[in-house]
Formats: C-alpha cells, sequence, structure tokens
C-alpha cells in the first residue's frame, strides 16, 4: 500500500453489535482492500469489541480497536478514530455508520473519485434504504445534498424516488453541498484544513458543522453514483427512543449551530417559525410515534437555546 492510499475507515460502536455481521461481511468483499477499520468502542462494557473479535475469525479484516470508556456519542468517537488513523499515516478516511452494507466496489469507487480528481476533497455514495426483511432495497435515502447553512436547510437529493426508475437521471457524479455523516471518504488533509467533527453536538447536526466549515475552507464535495451503499437504521414507531434521540437532537443542536457561528437573527427567525409549525409537527409526531416525541421536541428547542451541551441526560 502506498502512503497516498492508506485508508482509514471509522466505525463507531455502543451497543449494536448485531450489525456487525452484515458490515463485516460486506467489507470483506469490497474489490479494494488496502484499509484499516478503526473500531470505536463507546461501550462501557466490552460487548460489542469481544463480539467483533470473534465475528472477525471469519472476516480476516484488518482492524484496530480503540476504547473510550464512556458513550462519546457520534462525534466524540469519530474523532478519536480519524485522529488516530491520521497519526497511522492514512491520506483517507472513511466515516461509516455500522448499520450499512456496501456494494463491493463501493471503497474502490469512493477512493478512485477522490485519487484521480485533485479537486475534490470529499465523497458519499449513493445511500439507499436497506430492509432487514428484504434485504436490499431500491429506494434511494440520498445522492448528496443542498444546503442553506444560514438558514439550517438540507434538501437531499432523489430522496425516496426509486433507482430503477430514476437511474439515468442520476449523474455520474453531482457536487453535492453536505454529504450525509451516515457515510463520507474524505481526505484527511481536507479535516487538517476544517477540523473535525463538533464534539459538543454529540449527534445529529455535525454534518452541516462540518461541510460548512469545509465549504469555507474551499474543499469540494460530490456523490458518486458508481459507490453504493444500503443503510439499515430503524425508522418505525416500535423504535420510540430511537425517534426521541433524533428529534431532541437535531432540534438542540441547530440553536447550537447558531450560537457558534454567532447567527443571532437566524435562530430568532427558525425560532419563530419552529413555534408558529409546531402544532402541525405535533399531529405528525403522534402519528409516526406518539405524543411524547412532541415533548423532547420542545425540550430540544429549550435546551438549545440554553446552550446545553454534549450528551443528554437521558441518553444511556
Amino acid at each position: 500500500m502506498t502512503a497516498n492510499e492508506k485508508t482509514g475507515v471509522i466505525i463507531v460502536m455502543h451497543k449494536q453489535k448485531h450489525n456487525l455481521e452484515r458490515l463485516y461481511d460486506s467489507l470483506s468483499k469490497q474489490t479494494f482492500r488496502d484499509f484499516t477499520v478503526y473500531f470505536v468502542d463507546n461501550n462501557r462494557d466490552n460487548e460489542d469489541a469481544e463480539f467483533s473479535k470473534e465475528l472477525n475469525k471469519r472476516f480476516g479484516i484488518d482492524i484496530v480497536y480503540m476504547k473510550t470508556g464512556h458513550n462519546s456519542g457520534f462525534a466524540g468517537g469519530n474523532n478519536l478514530g480519524a485522529n488516530r488513523a491520521i497519526k497511522d499515516g492514512c491520506s483517507y478516511v472513511f466515516f461509516l455508520n455500522n448499520d450499512t452494507l456496501l456494494e463491493k466496489s463501493c471503497v474502490e469507487n469512493l477512493h478512485r473519485a477522490l485519487r484521480q480528481n485533485s479537486d475534490l476533497d470529499a465523497a458519499a455514495p449513493l445511500i439507499l434504504y436497506g430492509d432487514d426483511k428484504k434485504g436490499i432495497g431500491d429506494t434511494i435515502q440520498e445522492f448528496g445534498a443542498s444546503c442553506d447553512f444560514k438558514r439550517y436547510k438540507i434538501s437531499k437529493s432523489f430522496e425516496k424516488l426509486s433507482l430503477k426508475e430514476n437511474d439515468s437521471k442520476i449523474p455520474a457524479v453531482m457536487a453535492s453541498d453536505l454529504l450525509g455523516g451516515a457515510a463520507v471518504f474524505i481526505k484527511t488533509t481536507a479535516l487538517k484544513k476544517a477540523g473535525m467533527w463538533e464534539e459538543s453536538y454529540f449527534a445529529y447536526g455535525d454534518e452541516i458543522d462540518l461541510f460548512k466549515r469545509l465549504k469555507e475552507a474551499g474543499c469540494k464535495s460530490a456523490a458518486i453514483k458508481d459507490a453504493k451503499l444500503w443503510h439499515y437504521h430503524v425508522w418505525s414507531r416500535s423504535n420510540k427512543k430511537g425517534y426521541y434521540f433524533e428529534y431532541y437532537l437535531i432540534e438542540r443542536n441547530k440553536f447550537l449551530y447558531y450560537r457558534k457561528f454567532r447567527m443571532y437573527f437566524q435562530m430568532l427567525l427558525s425560532l419563530s417559525e419552529d413555534l408558529l409549525k409546531f402544532p402541525w409537527r405535533l399531529m405528525w409526531f403522534i402519528k409516526v410515534c406518539g405524543f411524547k416525541l412532541g415533548f423532547y421536541y420542545l425540550k430540544g428547542m429549550l435546551d438549545g437555546l440554553m446552550n446545553k451541551k454534549g450528551k443528554p441526560e437521558f441518553i444511556v
């Protein structure tokens, strides 16, 4: 492996060992195997790591294990792994959610896109919804996104469309303001310019902050059609804690973002808009999860305004 090819795959874990067999199977089948996985263990116990070690006897992936001793969140875990990868001489870092499955040429095509295009600093695959019952799906979750960094607004490209029905409309490479945090392949030189993930958010909202700084640093990002990945995140009414966690942090971190970048006028506009729209959002919250989701959304709003950072007290 030459120095300019060395790649670190960052996987953050917190009580999610059930995702590993699917992920490791897809990593072991990659056409590009010159990578090291940095397994960041956010658990107090060793259950995820021990399961990984036993499982990896079958797959033979190069894995470096890192222990935080506490739940440092998505941002903290990613930063720990990325800093170790950079120290080890990696020129590329692939931030990857553990609930994903990669097409066999995914890593190769992302790596090639950055290696062959000196103007491109970050890339993401075409992300589709995975289905535990049906396997791989055809519905697009996202293919890059446009973003209004002043209003904290994201518009995902080709979202919820059929890949088969829209294949001809999707460009091979599409410039994007923002790439979803589930899968970001990035040059370490870009991270050194823009800085790492914002740890005060803990999770969610990280992408807007990071890609705002990347854009201001002159870095360019794109989604790559030939790199495909399936995301198996559980979006269902039964996953109530997941909904509470997500919507609390999305709302809270929006206001932390405005504070960080001193966008006080935008903060006021957003607060007014969110309060006006809350009755309609509450009806949707009740439909998909329950009334309590509205409480966590409002709690996130208040905590963001009060500048409460880091891990929420209700997260184990």
